[in-house]
């Protein structure tokens, strides 16, 4: 599923989305803000208006199923969220991922555990980029 070509979410939408993703055969406009409604308050028109901004920008796509609306994300949760990334790469920090975890390092926004993970994947990474040596 390629992206819509307006592919920018605000927080808000990407809630929504969320919670689009948690249902496999889709979600209808009360089941998405009953799971909002979980986290905080928020209006059901609000909900109905954001979702179809969203399907009117091409993020989620209408289904009728026994009477009722249900609607479907058109792009995979992976593929929006590598999307989302590096648009905030691009945006806030020239393109530079390094640039995101100094950042985030010098903020105290990682935990010790967080390190860990960070350095097993990027060592798995360099490993997986080096050329396999000849037998």
């Amino acid at each position: 599923m390629a992206p819509p070509p307006d592919a920018a979410l605000t927080a808000v939408q990407f809630e929504i989305m969320q919670a689009v993703w948690s249902a496999p055969e889709g979600a209808t406009v009360a089941e998405i803000w009953e799971a909002i409604t979980r986290q905080r308050e928020v209006a059901r028109t609000t909900v109905l208006n954001l979702v179809g901004r969203l399907e009117k920008r091409g993020w989620l796509k209408r289904r009728k199923c026994e009477g009722v609306y249900r609607y479907v994300a058109t792009v995979e949760r992976a593929a929006a969220t590598t999307l989302l990334t590096e648009r905030f790469v691009d945006d806030f920090f020239g393109g530079s991922a390094a640039e995101l975890v100094l950042n985030l390092l010098g903020s105290q926004q990682i935990k010790p555990a967080e390190i860990d993970h960070l350095r097993r994947l990027l060592t798995d990474a360099d490993r997986s980029k080096k050329p396999q040596g000849r037998n």
